[in-house]
Parts: structure tokens; sequence; C-alpha cells
């Protein structure tokens, strides 16, 4: 049973130490281009995504309207979009893990 249990946490796992990489590489880059514009530079999440995959954006967009809620996109994640991508990738890192150990904890 624990196996399985393991098994299922796993991906909650490999997400969070993922979003942790991704808000150490967000962080470094607003850090550097902040040092080279000699002023605070912090990248929201929304715009980082967008320069890298922006088809991926507009899925989720439709998906969210669509699937679940309207009201979902509009208040909740477009906050959640504007937010610096470091801190953004922080708590998804936070929250993934946090499931991950509420579902598994190794004794």
């Amino acid at each position: 049973m624990s196996a399985l249990l393991w098994l299922v946490s796993l991906p909650f796992r490999v997400i969070g130490y993922l979003a942790v990489v991704g808000a150490i590489v967000a962080g470094g880059r607003d850090l550097w281009l902040s040092i080279d514009a000699d002023r605070l530079v912090l990248t929201p999440l929304g715009a980082l995504w967008y320069a890298i995959n922006p088809a991926s954006l507009n899925i989720l967009q439709a998906g969210i309207q669509r699937g679940i809620h309207p009201v979902l996109w509009d208040p909740v994640m477009i906050a959640y979009l504007n937010l610096p991508a470091f801190m953004a990738l922080l708590i998804l890192a936070a929250l993934a893990l946090l499931i991950a150990q509420l579902i598994y904890r190794p004794r």
C-alpha cells in the first residue's frame, strides 16, 4: 500500500522540484536583467510564459473558461499570471510538494 501511495505522490514531487528549479532560473534571470538595467526588473509569469509558448497560454485560457468556469480565469488566473515568475513558481512548488507530502509521508 505504501508503494502505491509513493507512486501517486511522485508526479507532485516532480512538478514541485521542477517548479523550484524554474523559480531559481527565473529569479536569476530577473537578477541579471536588474543588474543590467540598473533598476529592479520583475518579469510576470504571464509575460514569460507568453514569450516561451503563447499558444499553450491561449489553450489554457480557453480550457479554463469553457471547461471549468469563466470566473476562475479572470480574477484568479490573471492575478496569478501577473505575479513575478519566481514567486508564482515558488507558490506552485510549495503547493505541489505539500500535496505530495500529504499523500505519502515516509517514515
